[in-house]
This record gives C-alpha cells, structure tokens and sequence, in this order.
C-alpha cells in the first residue's frame, strides 16, 4: 500500500512542471530564510554575552567590508 502511494505521490508531481518547480524553490528559499534567522539569532547571543566581558576590543576602518 504504501509503496503505491509513494508511487503515485511521484508521478502527480511530475505531472505539472511549473508547479514542481514553484513547490522546490519555496521550499529551498523557506529552508534558507529559517538558517538565516537562526544563524542569526544565535550571533546576536553572542555579542550580548560578550558584551558584559570586561576585555572587548572593536576595530573598524574606513571603507571595509
């Protein structure tokens, strides 16, 4: 039964291109976009745990990225 299922799950994706390819970017961009606000999130503990250190050093120079 489930192979069935599995089977045919397949071949309805397949069946419409565009949508195929719609469904896989949102998915891809949704997955980037929950890394990035994670990542995110976890740096910003960081620096606030850092920034009760009583040694912290910030440089920054002009034009650099």
């Amino acid at each position: 039964m489930a192979s069935k299922l599995l089977t045919l799950a397949i071949k309805n994706m397949f069946r419409s291109k565009t949508r195929l390819i719609a469904t896989t970017g949102c998915c891809i961009i949704s997955s980037l976009i929950v890394c990035f606000l994670l990542t995110a999130q976890y740096s910003l503990g960081r620096v606030m745990r850092s920034a009760g250190d009583s040694q912290n050093l910030v440089m920054m120079q002009k034009d650099r990225y």
